[in-house]
């Protein structure tokens, strides 16, 4: 999600900045190439800002406030202040609000909320947040604040487990706090097991269809990067059938299975892991030339599905190979081997689960053997 604040007099970014009508207290000279002030600007600008002043001693309208954090210099609120006048010069008849300020100035989860919102968030997605993660609500739900008009993130939390009431800020705040950063390919060596070991050993058992499952799978990356192993596979003599081939993503945001369903991924999304080979055989451009799509043989190899994971998975099927990577690290202990057991349950006999690289079973089930993949590890479902 990304922050789209209203700028500080509470009205679109469009409507502020009308190109017939901009004026600069900055004008370019011409002759040196450099900006400078012109006595004809600063004459301009000064009665415009002169007439906001005015305006701005009302009573019912915003003075200029300097966001404040630890550090800030004299110079840097001479540049907010610039900055707040330049806007001001410009849309001399438009009257400041005081929302954004609002905002602003409540972006902090107080202990006793913080410690109502671990809990509840605990119950609905098993994610344990600890005693010290305040800066982790901080900074993921600030940039819902002007999104639904909520003037401080206490209240926030508030409206968000009252799902009834607050439908789409009750979803919008688990979407924040569950969704984490993902990449393609990530720590390389689950895909080599999968393709030199787990694919080519289904495919001499003669197993069809094979159903792999991307459990948590964020953004789309996991479980596309899948795909492309399984068709990359194909060139072997002994290889998997992509249209035998039967690849789920779950997660329990709605907003994240969107994106992957849309399938398209901008120049920063594409950078992270994936390789210039793989970018060219397996994307395809679209009219944004900073934006590629999935290719459809490879988007049609994958369905997603909204899911909890502390639910149940028994509408899925059954699997022969599970994917739930730097996930279980949020959990409690008790719900991580929950969660371990239940995916026990789906698994096909022989099936492999592959765990994030900092993720261990030891001491939460006794349901699988590890099987070592040079590199890296998996866990095979004992007979």
């Amino acid at each position: 999600m990304t922050d789209n604040p209203q700028n500080r007099y509470g009205g679109s970014s469009s409507s502020l900045f009308n190109n017939s009508s901009r004026t600069s207290l900055f004008d370019k000279d011409t002759n040196s190439g450099s900006s400078s002030f012109t006595s004809a600007s600063l004459q301009q600008s000064g009665q415009a800002i002169r007439a906001v002043l005015n305006k701005t001693q009302q009573g019912n309208q915003a003075q200029f406030t300097p966001s404040s954090y630890p550090g800030i210099t004299s110079l840097a609120i001479a540049s907010q202040q610039a900055g707040y006048d330049s806007v001001a010069a410009r849309n001399p008849n438009i009257k400041p609000s005081s929302q954004d300020n609002l905002a602003v100035q409540s972006r902090t989860v107080s202990d006793a909320q913080y410690k109502r919102f671990a809990k509840y968030i605990e119950e609905q997605s098993g994610i344990v947040l600890g005693d010290s993660k305040h800066y982790l609500v901080n900074s993921r739900l600030s940039s819902l604040l002007l999104r639904f008009k909520v003037p401080s993130i206490d209240e926030l939390i508030n409206r968000a487990m009252q799902p009834n009431l607050y439908k789409d800020i009750s979803s919008a705040v688990i979407d924040a706090m569950t969704t984490n950063e993902t990449l393609w390919f990530r720590d390389t060596y689950p895909y080599l097991a999968l393709k030199n070991m787990i694919l080519p050993e289904l495919a001499r058992a003669g197993k069809s269809p094979v159903r792999i499952w991307s459990a948590a799978c964020s953004s789309g990356q996991e479980p596309y990067s899948i795909a492309m192993i399984v068709q990359e596979q194909v060139s072997n003599m002994v290889h998997v059938d992509p249209s035998q081939c039967q690849i789920i993503g779950t997660d329990i945001s709605p907003e994240m299975l969107d994106r992957c369903r849309f399938a398209h991924y901008d120049n920063h999304a594409l950078a992270r892991g994936l390789s210039a080979e793989r970018k060219a055989k397996f994307f395809k451009p679209t009219q944004d030339p900073n934006v590629m799509r999935v290719d459809d043989k490879i988007k049609q190899m994958v369905n997603f599905k909204q899911m909890n994971l502390l639910g149940s998975y028994s509408l899925l099927g059954r699997f022969d190979v599970i994917f739930c990577r730097n996930v279980l690290i949020y959990f409690s202990n008790d719900v991580k081997s929950q969660i371990l057991n239940k995916f026990a349950q789906v698994l096909n006999p022989g099936g492999y689960l592959i765990l994030g690289s900092s993720e261990s079973i030891q001491g939460l089930t006794d349901c699988y053997e590890m099987v070592r993949c040079n590199p890296g590890l998996a866990y095979r479902l004992k007979s």
